[in-house]
């Protein structure tokens, strides 16, 4: 099953997000180290990937959708574990961005680190320039679709299913329903 698309518009969230606060957490961008290549694979290993990955394979997917530039890769430390990790790979040209990437271990979910990394994403894509950008998303990953909502994502219809689904989505989300 295809994954569900979220998209963001400048027209739709003109003004950039305060810096936020991150209180007890770091966010830093990569440096570019092994140190940091081992951390980003601790930190997808836990719903990004079936396990944690060869260093070799952080290359092939950070650039995936585009050549990831190092100060557009975050990661979010908590007392100098890695925490959670966003990539915003940019689109020069189309001025679009691609949300890659996202995720969180799993003891620093539910402490507002993928909010405070979303609009972190936000402020990158006003600072350079990007008129869009999209990311996709799993049907069952509701806290993360809460956050991108929050950030200012809104779901894209892009297949035939997807309004089904989305509705499927919008439905837990308004029951209140802890998942």
């Amino acid at each position: 099953m295809e994954q569900l698309v979220m998209r963001w518009s400048i027209e739709r969230t003109p003004d950039e997000p305060e810096a936020p606060d991150w209180g007890e957490f770091v966010c830093r961008t990569f440096n570019g180290s092994d140190e940091d290549v081992d951390k980003w694979l601790d930190i997808v290993r836990y719903g990004l990937s079936d396990g944690k990955m060869a260093p070799e394979s952080f290359w092939k997917i950070i650039n995936d959708h585009g050549a990831m530039e190092p100060d557009k890769l975050f990661i979010v430390e908590c007392g100098g574990d890695a925490a959670a990790t966003l990539a915003v790979i940019p689109n020069y040209e189309t001025k679009e961005g691609y949300i890659h990437m996202v995720a969180c271990k799993p003891e620093y979910r539910g402490r507002g680190v993928g909010t405070r990394l979303n609009a972190e994403a936000v402020r990158t894509l006003h600072r350079i320039g990007m008129r869009t950008a999209y990311l996709t998303t799993d049907d069952f990953r509701i806290p993360a679709i809460k956050s991108y909502l929050r950030a200012g994502f809104y779901p894209d219809i892009v297949d035939e299913d997807h309004r089904a689904r989305w509705d499927a989505v919008t439905e837990i989300i308004n029951s209140g329903k802890k998942i």
